[in-house]
């Protein structure tokens, strides 16, 4: 990637595609489409070429397209993957039915474990086995493999995984099946567990291997159509894909290991988020993230962002905490830690058999969208804000998508008001906070349920409706203040053109720390170090390396990772790692056991990274609002206030007092009759809530 170079980035959501780009002169341009769901490509390269159209003296020589998809993702949530086959061990084959004793709610009889993305008659038992220090107990049989490829050829596949029991301690099993299915099937897609995730723990090693193989072909597919119509239009630049971890790497390697992108979108704007809190001075921060289909929530803590190496998705709530898992897949690799619920503007509202309204996770999405569109005929939050007045009721994007509010009042009157006996108005705002209610699931699974104090933080809102949001979510978990920054409706995007690009191997190292095997350490950091470096491509002199190690008590179920200090490893490192872990297990758990119980390491790593130079961009808002009033519904406590709609550029240093509505092309901010609003220098709005307590 060149770090300094002209980008330009496209995000795709459930309802737009926003892109963002910023030229040699530090202007930021944006631009909202929207979402194409029978070909997402085509969404993205219209955006691009119509900002080619504005600015073709600054667009002609992109040097790197940044893109953020949820093409991965989707392939699980929908189960539109490819058809899957899994080879492992004699004995292992129901490894993804048992998975772990883990329920995403508590006391719920009727819980049913998520479908496997292999059915039982695509998963292969192989006569093998490996012990976990490396010793083969049964070697394999290569006629063996050779005899199960025609029942492969007649299952009609795809892709296939394969994963052997302690295949992280000696390779060479799967290494021999890998070569021998490539040669068969050349056109099939193909992971081996020791190139996906080469760690201990066989559920998680399973399911992620199975997880790149049952996304790799829609990705790559994705991937190699969206660079091929990039490079039709027009754009020579090199088509770079974020990465769950927070970093960008180059689409052929990210097509090599796809479960590497399953969250690729959100960690976009939580590592835009970390680069803008860090700029105007706050370091405490959680991130909501609404848009179309979902919100999500992540934690920045100390200015660094809050990663996780345990991950699921496809349930409910798409998290990192083990408090709510088992609802989804799991996903064992590094990812920021971000709660995600199915709670977004184009959520569909409903009412369950006990009356209750009920919000999402269906989501209208770009196509038919919300009533107000007027494609679509089912309620969504969207619809309810249109009737509040929290949203313009006769278009959004600067007048680029027509509203239609007496299609949301028909709507809502309709399915909700009518059969709870209501008026429309206050089935909308029981909407708008039963929606409120949803998010605050993710904002805690970040910071409560891992013993933090939302209180302590700051909420930085973005996403198309995550300023419609914030004011009443902030105060419904007693948090003070809320940013929303510039471009907030397609920050993630603007994310996209901050983050670094990274990338990262482990590899397991079982041994106790106080008899690590120094030169075997070392010779797996160099190897490690090599191969990160060869992957960062022709800017690898000036990557950033940094190793790191897995770290535990003897006899703990989980790890904690401590970066290491340069140097060659000695007796002086393992003294480092040992403090860096008690510092590390006192922050996560509130305790350390320092010198009671002895460490182990569970695996060696080694991430790389190439930074991006310092976004210092001057927004420019397609916005003209000449400024105006409208009637907004703030809830039985304020009632019904008339309100100011200004821009951003009205507000300034000195606070104005609410109700308050800022709107602009790529989003609307709403500030409540008891806050107040400013800028700051960045010009971020700055909301001050009334009270906390």
């Amino acid at each position: 990637m060149n770090p300094s170079g002209r980008r330009v980035a496209a995000d795709i959501g459930g309802t737009f595609t926003d892109i963002a780009f910023l030229t040699d002169d530090g202007r930021l341009m944006t631009r909202k489409v929207s979402s194409t769901p029978e070909d997402y490509a085509n969404a993205v390269v219209d955006g691009i070429t119509g900002l080619i159209d504005e600015s073709p003296d600054q667009l002609a020589n992109v040097a790197d397209v940044l893109h953020g998809s949820t093409i991965a993702t989707n392939a699980i949530i929908e189960r539109k993957g490819a058809r899957t086959a899994l080879l492992t061990t004699k004995g292992f084959r129901d490894v993804l039915e048992l998975r772990r004793i883990r329920v995403p709610t508590l006391y719920d009889p009727m819980y049913v474990k998520p479908t496997p993305l292999v059915p039982r008659n695509l998963r292969f038992e192989i006569n093998e086995r490996v012990d976990a220090n490396g010793n083969v107990i049964t070697l394999l049989d290569p006629s063996e493999i050779d005899r199960l490829i025609p029942r492969i050829e007649a299952s009609e596949v795809e892709a296939i995984a394969v994963c052997f029991l302690h295949s992280y301690a000696n390779p060479a099993h799967e290494r021999l099946v890998g070569n021998i299915l490539q040669k068969a099937f050349p056109a099939i897609f193909v992971s081996l567990s020791v190139d996906v995730l080469p760690q201990i723990r066989e559920y998680e090693r399973t399911s992620t291997t199975v997880v790149n193989s049952y996304v790799g072909p829609p990705v790559k597919r994705y991937l190699t159509e969206m660079a091929n119509r990039l490079h039709s239009a027009g754009t020579t630049g090199r088509l770079m894909v974020m990465q769950s971890s927070g970093g960008v790497i180059d689409a052929k390697t990210a097509m090599d290991t796809p479960a590497q992108i399953i969250e690729c979108g959100p960690a976009a704007g939580v590592v835009g988020a970390m680069r803008a809190g860090a700029e105007a001075g706050y370091e405490n921060l959680i991130t909501f993230d609404m848009g179309g289909t979902t919100a999500k929530a992540s934690l920045i803590e100390n200015g660094r962002l809050t990663r996780s190496d345990e991950y699921e998705v496809g349930g409910s709530m798409s998290s990192g905490s083990s408090l709510v898992s088992g609802g989804g897949y799991a996903l064992k690799l590094p990812v920021i830690d971000i709660a995600e619920v199915g709670a977004g503007g184009g959520s569909i509202v409903w009412l369950d058999a006990a009356g209750a309204i009920k919000v999402g996770p269906q989501s209208a999405g770009a196509s038919p969208g919300p009533a107000c569109y007027g494609a679509g005929s089912e309620p969504t939050v969207t619809d309810a804000n249109v009737i509040l007045g929290f949203l313009n009721p006769l278009a959004l994007a600067d007048g680029a998508l027509p509203i239609q509010m007496a299609l949301s009042y028909a709507s809502i009157d309709k399915r909700i008001a009518q059969p709870l006996g209501r008026s429309v108005i206050e089935a909308a705002y029981g909407i708008h906070m039963v929606a409120n209610a949803n998010m605050t699931r993710a904002v805690k699974a970040v910071t409560t349920y891992r013993g933090r104090d939302p209180r302590d933080f700051t909420l930085f809102a973005f996403g198309g409706n995550g300023g419609v949001h914030a004011a009443d979510l902030a105060r419904e978990l007693r948090i003070g203040r809320v940013i929303v920054p510039p471009a907030a409706g397609v920050f993630s995007a603007v994310g996209l053109l901050k983050a670094d690009m990274q990338t990262g191997l482990t590899r397991a190292f079982m041994y106790p720390l106080a008899d690590m095997p120094f030169d075997l350490a070392e010779e797996i950091f160099a190897e490690l170090e090599t191969r990160v470096s060869t992957r960062l491509g022709q800017n690898q002199g000036t990557a950033k390396l940094q190793r790191f190690a897995d770290v535990r008590y003897a006899g703990q179920a989980f790890e904690l990772t401590v970066e290491l200090s340069a140097g060659h490893i000695n007796k002086a490192t393992t003294l480092d790692i040992s403090r860096r872990f008690d510092e590390e297990h006192k922050r996560r758990y509130g305790h350390v056991f320092s010198g009671d119980y002895p460490l182990e390491t569970v695996n060696l790593g080694v991430t790389g990274s190439i930074a991006t130079l310092p976004m210092a961009a001057t927004y420019l808002s397609a916005t003209n609002n000449d400024g105006h009033h409208r009637e907004v519904f703030f809830g039985p406590k304020f009632g019904t206030s008339t309100t100011s709609i200004i821009q951003r550029s009205a507000l300034t240093e000195n606070p104005l007092s609410g109700p308050l509505i800022v709107e602009e092309y790529e989003g609307t901010t709403i500030v409540p009759p008891d806050c107040r609003a400013r800028v700051d220098a960045m010009g971020n709005i700055i909301i001050d809530l009334g009270t906390t307590q």
